[in-house]
C-alpha cells in the first residue's frame, strides 16, 4: 500500500518551471527603447499619444490616449515581435524612436472593420 501511494505522491508533485519557457513569445526588451511618450496625429488630425514607463522584463505600464478609443490604461506584455496590444490597438515599434499604433475601428452602422494605423514618435 504504502509504494501505491508514493506513486501517487510523486505523479502530482509540482515541478518546478521556468517564467519564461524557452522559444516563448515574451523575452527581455532593451527599456530604453520603449519608456517615454509616443505622439502622432491620426487622420483626422487628432493628437494621439502613447505613455510607456516602468518596463520591466517583457512587462510596461501603458497608457493610450486618441480620440478613437478615448484614454486606456494597461500593463503591457511586450512580445518578441516588438509588439504589445492595449484594446483594440496594437502598438508595434518601427525602429529608433519610430512605432506605429494600429487601431481596429468598428461602423456602428455597418458592422464594418477597418485599421486606423498611425506613425508615432518617441518625444525627446
Amino acid at each position: 500500500m504504502a509504494d501505491i501511494m508514493s506513486i501517487l505522491q510523486s505523479a502530482y508533485a509540482a515541478t518546478p518551471q521556468s517564467l519564461i519557457a524557452p522559444g516563448s513569445k515574451f523575452a527581455k526588451v532593451d527599456p530604453t527603447k520603449w519608456q517615454g511618450t509616443w505622439t502622432g496625429t491620426d487622420d483626422k488630425k487628432k493628437p494621439v499619444t502613447v505613455t510607456i514607463n516602468k518596463v520591466s522584463g517583457f512587462r510596461a505600464n501603458v497608457a493610450v490616449n486618441d480620440v478613437t478609443e478615448g484614454l486606456q490604461n494597461a500593463r503591457a506584455f511586450i512580445t518578441t515581435k516588438n509588439t504589445f496590444r492595449v484594446g483594440n490597438s496594437q502598438f508595434v515599434l518601427t525602429g529608433n524612436g519610430k512605432a506605429k499604433l494600429i487601431t481596429i475601428v468598428t461602423d456602428p452602422n455597418t458592422g464594418n472593420q477597418s485599421a486606423l494605423t498611425v506613425p508615432l514618435r518617441l518625444k525627446t
